[in-house]
């Protein structure tokens, strides 16, 4: 562990993709820079634990881009050569969908695509007048142009689908395809942010997961920043940022030490800078207000499941579990979605459970012992706030045992058999993710990709405070989870050599 100097040319607060990525940029281009981590163990949610032969992720992750995406980029940037850099494996079938009497495979060669949605249809029973809107609408997001997609960002995914068709089924279908990886309800989405994402995800066909586990990213970009001179401490919370009298930041560490530095990297939410980590007053009140007013995205409850034999097939299990068996998904209305939103926000399980379960070690058999299974499977939940973190969850504290009950229900349900081939099953709460990954309330992307909260809306990286920036999934960039929180890691690390009198290499918006 480094102690030593405590005056840096930056800081940079979290290890997570955001904060591993901007670190290591800094560190190449020359800056003396150190990485905080408070946790015992880098890697934010990408980073994991290990059990009776298991390396298992502490997050639910695939990757939609892969290589392909910003995840490749920052690699590359870093001049990483080839055989160090993580490898992504595909599976045949991306994903099962399973529920309500409903089964089908997502493959993951384009040739079979076609015959997906023709099937997708039929299962779904869609009149076939659907068809033509349905095409026309994946043609046209898939060839959207840069300045439509921007037209789209102040609406919502709902918007969209309602040029297209009201068919409820396939309203719904398409709102969660289109909605799923922002971990908000679809009438809630940026439809641009959603447009985007989807037609960068078609057309680099790279769905994977990295071998190693997702540990292997922020670990190879670890490795990336030492080697160019990063120092780099677990255990180091942060209690206070705030400015010195030299002109510097102060950063004022957990067990008391006070380090200096031109330029601060933060990776927890922006309400965490105006509500937690920036005294009264440091930074103005406009800018504090409208980051205390952020609106964050869902949360999940999740279970590590381990199984003595392999059980799935796919690259990941996505399904639904009705509470109640006398539900019809047939005959689900936008009412339905809304009534299962609204039980959500409110901390109620909802009547239909929702289920995404990645398999691990369906991409890397080595991530279990011989002829084992992981299933890492979540279940959408509220976080530990309401919706802008002004007020608790009645009860919530009380209802979280509930949450889990019902995940592991659904789960035993779509796998048949499930408990008598499990050899463990590691649940995790809201508040125990949102102890690890520190952001209040623990929402899995703390500025939501809305309307308001999208595209040129989107908060940037620079703070008002000379400085200090924000990296993550807080600000700057768009994508998916932590393929956004890579990119607006290499978008700040730009700034602050731009600000700091630095040079930048292309790429970062990628």
């Amino acid at each position: 562990m480094a102690t030593s100097p405590s005056r840096y040319d930056t800081i940079v607060i979290g290890s997570g993709m955001g904060g591993t990525s901007a670190a290591a940029l800094l560190a190449k281009a020359g800056l003396r820079t150190l990485l905080l981590e408070k946790n015992p163990r880098l890697g934010g949610s990408c980073s994991y634990y290990e059990k009776r032969g298991f390396h298992i992720d502490y997050g639910t992750h695939m990757f939609s881009r892969g290589w392909k995406g910003p995840l490749g980029a920052v690699q590359r940037r870093l001049g990483i050569p080839r055989e160090r850099r993580v490898r992504f494996v595909r599976t045949r079938d991306i994903a099962v969908l399973r529920g309500q009497g409903f089964e089908l495979a997502v493959p993951s060669e384009g040739w079979r695509m076609p015959a997906f949605c023709l099937e997708a249809v039929r299962l779904m029973k869609v009149p076939l007048r659907e068809l033509p809107r349905v095409t026309k609408l994946f043609a046209d997001i898939v060839t959207m142009s840069e300045a439509a997609i921007a037209e789209w960002d102040g609406r919502t995914v709902e918007e969209l689908l309602l040029e297209y068709t009201d068919n409820p089924r396939l309203f719904g279908a398409l709102g969660l395809l289109l909605g799923l990886y922002f971990i908000l309800p679809f009438w809630e989405v940026s439809a641009g942010e959603a447009i985007w994402c989807f037609q960068k995800m078609a057309r680099d066909n790279a769905l994977s997961y990295p071998v190693g586990g997702s540990y292997a990213l922020p670990r190879t970009l670890c490795d990336a920043a030492a080697r160019y001179g990063a120092s780099i401490e677990t255990r180091a919370g942060v209690r206070r940022i705030e400015p010195a009298a030299d002109g510097k930041l102060r950063v004022t560490t957990s067990d008391g030490r006070e380090l200096t530095a031109r330029a601060v990297v933060s990776t927890t939410s922006r309400r965490e800078l105006a509500d937690g980590l920036c005294p009264p007053g440091t930074l103005p009140s406009a800018w504090s207000a409208r980051a205390s007013a952020t609106r964050g995205s869902y949360i999940a409850v999740q279970a590590k499941i381990a199984l003595r034999r392999p059980r799935e097939r796919a690259g990941c299990l996505v399904g639904s579990v009705a509470r109640d068996p006398g539900f019809d998904p047939l005959a689900i209305t936008m009412d339905d979605y809304r009534v299962m939103f609204a039980d959500i926000a409110a901390g109620r399980v909802p009547k239909v459970v929702p289920i995404y379960c990645p398999i691990p070690t369906n991409f890397d058999a080595a991530l279990g012992p011989p002829g084992t299974q992981l299933l890492t499977a979540c279940m959408v939940a509220p976080t530990t706030e309401d919706g802008h973190g002004t007020r608790p969850i009645d009860g919530w504290q009380d209802s979280e045992r509930k949450w889990i009950d019902a995940m592991m229900a659904a789960m035993a349900a779509l796998i048949p058999g499930l408990e008598a081939d499990t050899l463990f099953a590691d649940t995790m709460g809201v508040q125990a993710i949102a102890s690890w990954i520190g952001k209040r309330g623990g929402p899995a992307v703390s500025t939501g990709q809305t309307p308001e909260q999208s595209g040129a809306r989107r908060p940037g990286v620079r703070t008002p405070l000379h400085g200090l920036y924000v990296a993550g999934d807080g600000a700057g960039a768009r994508g998916v989870g932590t393929e956004l929180a890579c990119a607006s890691g290499m978008l700040c690390a730009d700034a602050v050599l731009a600000d700091l009198g630095g040079g930048a290499s292309a790429g970062a918006r990628s």
